[in-house]
This record gives C-alpha cells, structure tokens and sequence, in this order.
C-alpha cells in the first residue's frame, strides 16, 4: 500500500478516534502487532497523547523504510517494544514529498476529449430552441 493510500484511509477512519487509536490504526500489520491492552496501558502511563503526532509521523515514515519493508515486515517491532524503546525519540524524520506527474492525464479524460472533437456541431435552430426555453 502507497504512503498517500495509507494517509488517506487512516485520515477517513479517525475522526472521534483517541490518539492511541490512532497510533495503532497507522501501525502497520504484522506478526508482531499485538497486545493492544497492554500498550494502551503503556501509552496512558507514559502521556504518550503529548507526543502522538511526532510518534504517528515516525511509523507512517518508517513504514517507507526498507527496514521496516524487507522479509514482508519480519524486521517490524511490536508496538509494545517501539513504546517501550520510545524509537521515535530523537528520530530524525525527512520531509515527506509525494510526486506528482502534472502532465498525466486520465485516460477516460483524454477519450472524452478526442471524442468531443469528433462530434457534429449542435444545429442553430437546437441551439436557439434551448435558448427560449432557458430564458426566464
């Protein structure tokens, strides 16, 4: 899943949802996601609402990450450990870009163009027919 797939999904499902709920939504699956209880309990204990964003930007982050990417994510921790560890701590971040083709063009976009071109033009008396009943 692309980074802007993922962003989006977690952004429609959070509204009303507690930070934590939204560092477990961006949290991605693996083997090792588990004990939910357990790190609620953790994050709660260590005030973890204060840092939540600089947290959930490290996870969406490191989930770009080769490390986190190789083995079908066997190198990705358990949240508990990544809590526990506070690895977003001092995490140097790079500015997220995404980048956008501003030449591309969607096919079914172009189709309807090329076949606008190909239309016959509409005859005057349709034309001004449509302009009476339009009048007011």
């Amino acid at each position: 899943m692309n980074l802007k797939k993922s962003l989006s999904t977690m952004f429609e499902q959070m509204d009303g949802m507690t930070m934590f709920e939204m560092f477990w939504l961006a949290w991605p699956k693996s083997t090792r996601k588990g004990g939910k209880a357990t790190c609620q309990a953790k994050w709660i204990k260590l005030k973890l609402d204060l840092q939540a964003d600089q947290i959930i930007k490290h996870v969406e982050w490191m989930k770009t990450t080769e490390q986190w990417k190789k083995g079908e994510g066997a190198f990705i921790p358990s949240p508990l450990v990544y809590i526990n560890q506070m690895r977003w701590d001092g995490a140097e971040i790079p500015d997220m870009t995404v980048n956008v083709n501003v030449n591309f063009k969607d096919p079914a976009l172009a189709k309807i163009e090329e076949d606008t071109k190909n239309v016959a033009p509409m005859p005057s008396f349709v034309r001004d027919y449509i302009a009476r009943l339009t009048k007011k």
